[in-house]
């Protein structure tokens, strides 16, 4: 094993997921080498070797095979229990192959934790979203020793990366050995993608995410599949997927691509006009969230739509870079007409934002960060 191997751990395919591609890439740049363990919840297999392409190398990926679904809550139970075990025991089994524990969330962890002790090996905590900001209501015993023990991990860590400033206070008691913060910014790759050729005579907005509750995207396709001069392009997979298809194969303005690799997600955007971040307010966690979405119409220069209170919804006021909602559909119905009505402010709104990226938020920053925290932790006995 050389001595700079590590290995990130997802609870999801990686499928895509832009925030492990880029630290993977960032990493792979630095000299490192980069193994995947990931969860295919789509078939059932016991393991899958491959390769992840990136832009500055390979990554091998193994996927465990355990089928469940996105946002079911309690049913995923048993599947997430029997990830966890085969997870213990590819990280058991391949112990002489990585000598660092990238885990992402709790959901991988928790395991991650035991086998560092167990193991000796040095473990980074990657939380892209904590769990139970609001540890009250039903549940709370259990809820609040999910909190006791995310807090366990981040106290014994080598490392732990959040990913606003803002989260500081989600965190609040813990003492992580190392903080570092990471942004969850795109790449800057505007100016190298295709513009794809769409309807210039439409306006376009677009989501490409996670199809689930709690987005408002239900009430964003009733929205705009009444009004003939708009249209949704939306991608992405989850709960809503054949929802979504109906919906194309009944409006000629709802346009839904599936899923959609990182690269033509941002095409995608790029090729559209107003981009969209609706989360439930209600949900601790959004008030919280770096959503990509955020970070990606930055880059690409698009107006953005978020809801009050949720994570970066203050900089979209502040800087004046599109509208901030109530939770409700007849606000985002008006927020998009308040911004096709500024539509000549557009290119004013879009060189704001690019600089908005380049001084606060860009990749090149924060892949220093990432970097900076291994060189730190390959020094350290």
């Amino acid at each position: 094993m050389g001595k700079k191997s590590i290995v990130l751990l997802r609870s999801n395919p990686v499928d895509p997921d832009s925030r492990v591609e880029k630290e993977a890439n960032s990493l792979i740049k630095a000299g490192y080498e980069v193994k995947i363990v990931a969860w295919d919840r789509d078939f059932k297999y016991k393991i899958k070797e491959s390769f992840l392409e990136l832009n500055d190398g390979r990554v091998k990926i193994y996927k465990l095979g355990i089928p469940s679904t996105y946002g079911e809550g309690v049913k995923n139970l048993k599947p997430f229990l029997i990830f966890q075990f085969r997870l213990l025991l590819w990280l058991f089994k391949n112990r002489k192959k990585y000598h660092i524990i990238h885990a992402c969330d709790f959901d991988t962890a928790y395991t991650a934790y035991h086998c560092s002790k167990l193991l000796k090996k040095k473990l980074v905590y990657d939380i892209f979203d904590y769990l139970f900001t609001n540890s009250g209501g039903n549940f709370s015993i259990l809820k609040k020793y999910i909190v006791h023990l995310q807090h366990t991990i981040i106290n014994h860590a080598n490392a732990t990366i959040i990913c606003t400033e803002k989260r500081k206070d989600q965190i609040r008691g813990t003492k992580p050995k190392k903080l570092v913060i990471i942004h969850n910014s795109p790449p800057r790759l505007d100016e190298n993608l295709p513009k794809l050729k769409l309807n210039k005579n439409k306006v376009k907005i677009v989501y490409v995410g996670v199809l689930q509750d709690k987005r408002f995207i239900e009430e964003l396709a009733d929205i705009i599949k009444n009004n003939k001069e708009w249209e949704l392009h939306i991608g992405g997979f989850g709960k809503f997927e054949g929802y979504f298809k109906k919906q194309a194969s009944e409006y000629d303005n709802i346009k839904y691509y599936g899923k959609l690799s990182y690269s033509k997600t941002l095409e995608l955007e790029k090729s559209c006009d107003i981009m969209t971040a609706i989360y439930d307010p209600t949900v601790g966690n959004h008030y919280y969230a770096a959503p990509n979405k955020f970070y990606e119409a930055l880059m690409l220069g698009k107006p953005l739509i978020m809801v009050k209170n949720t994570g970066m919804s203050e900089i979209v006021t502040q800087f004046n870079i599109g509208e901030v909602i109530d939770y409700n559909s007849e606000s985002l119905k008006v927020a998009i007409e308040n911004l096709i009505a500024k539509r000549n402010e557009w290119p004013e709104i879009s060189f704001k934002m690019k600089k908005l990226y380049q001084k606060d938020y860009s990749w090149d920053e924060m892949e220093k960060r990432l970097i900076s925290l291994y060189r730190e932790l390959e020094n350290e006995k």
